[in-house]
């Protein structure tokens, strides 16, 4: 059982919120007695390595794709230099007599990726420094909830073999291309991987991400399954075998993820969180695993999002949020039950509780 973590900000929000609720005579007790208990609220835990592709699909409501994809189409950037053949044809007699397990797998797929890095940055299609960096990154913890499963909510969790991660911020929204390794002859782990791409996928939504498509890969070091995931939730898959199709195929189609999840990665918030127009974020982990409907106010720092300085991100209480200058005051009066409360008093003096909190850590 993993217990929710509340994070502060939302505390000196809760307790103002509270406060004002024991005081007022207008509160029903039932009511009372169950915003009294959010803090104790635990949620049971599902490693992503055994959830079935069923189970992944219905948790976090994605589907698999029908027909060719754009993605599938061959792409060629670069040549593969004319010794990487002849590399891993000495590797494999060194390791012929070795066990067949993922560690073998490992260090084919690591000398693909390196020469694929390598191959753009001489071109200048991957930048070294700046926001768009891209990091490869090893046994990458993964964490989100809720997460439906059998009707029950939970937190998935897990620790991905690979992820390419872009930017100068380690946040699991800017891990854009998961990899999994598997040993000699087992592609196995399909939902396992598509668990880790949605809850990339989840995570950029509730950010505010324009663009949440996510990359993936499950690879043998022989074998390379191809995946992505898209922003209508639908996931498609191309399989190249190196035997059949050649490096050469295999290579650029990691370049092309690499690029495109690149593209991806420094993509803008969207204007309002709450446009209509726009898909439907989830809701706050920690709120919507607690009540029905979610009652969240959270401040980040400019450390934590990727919004323009002039603005701020703020969710509501009705769970919609909205994108407002720095200094403003909601002035919406939210009705909770029969209780009816001006937001602007309780919101300062929780904004200056917060400035605290900052200043002492």
């Amino acid at each position: 059982m993993g217990k929710i973590k509340i994070p502060k900000g939302f505390k000196v929000w809760y307790e103002n919120l509270l406060t004002i609720a024991q005081k007022s005579p207008d509160v029903p007790p039932p009511l009372l007695q169950h915003i009294s208990k959010l803090e104790s609220t635990q949620l049971p835990t599902i490693a992503a390595s055994d959830m079935s592709l069923q189970q992944t699909e219905m948790a976090f409501g994605i589907k698999q794709a029908t027909g060719t994809q754009p993605w599938m189409v061959p792409h060629l950037f670069f040549t593969l230099p004319a010794d990487f053949g002849r590399f891993l044809e000495l590797y494999d007699t060194l390791t012929k007599s070795g066990v067949r397990n993922e560690a073998k797998s490992r260090c084919r797929i690591d000398a693909l990726i390196f020469v694929v890095y390598r191959s753009l940055s001489e071109q200048d299609l991957l930048p070294n420094t700046g926001d768009s960096r891209a990091t490869l990154s090893f046994e990458t913890p993964f964490k989100w909830s809720p997460v439906p499963v059998n009707g029950v909510p939970h937190t998935c969790t897990g620790t991905a073999d690979y992820t390419v991660l872009f930017g100068g911020r380690d946040h699991m929204a800017c891990h854009m291309i998961v990899l999994e390794a598997k040993k000699r002859d087992n592609l196995s782990g399909a939902g396992q991987l598509l668990a880790y791409m949605a809850m990339v996928q989840a995570n950029r939504k509730a950010r505010g991400q324009s663009n949440w498509s996510v990359w993936g890969c499950l690879s043998d070091g022989w074998d390379f399954n191809f995946y992505f995931l898209d922003l209508e939730g639908n996931w498609s898959s191309k399989m190249l075998s190196s035997a059949v199709w050649g490096w050469q195929e295999i290579a650029n189609t990691l370049a092309h993820m690499i690029i495109q999840a690149q593209a991806v990665a420094n993509s803008p918030l969207r204007l309002s969180l709450c446009s209509a127009q726009g898909p439907a974020t989830r809701p706050s982990s920690v709120v919507s695993s607690v009540v029905k409907g979610p009652i969240a106010l959270e401040r980040k720092s400019a450390s934590e999002t990727a919004e323009p300085p002039a603005k701020r991100q703020r969710t509501s209480i009705g769970g919609s949020s909205a994108l407002e200058a720095p200094g403003s005051v909601t002035s919406e009066v939210p009705s909770i039950g029969s209780l009816e409360i001006r937001l602007d008093e309780f919101l300062k003096e929780s904004e200056a509780g917060l400035d605290r909190i900052a200043e002492s850590d």
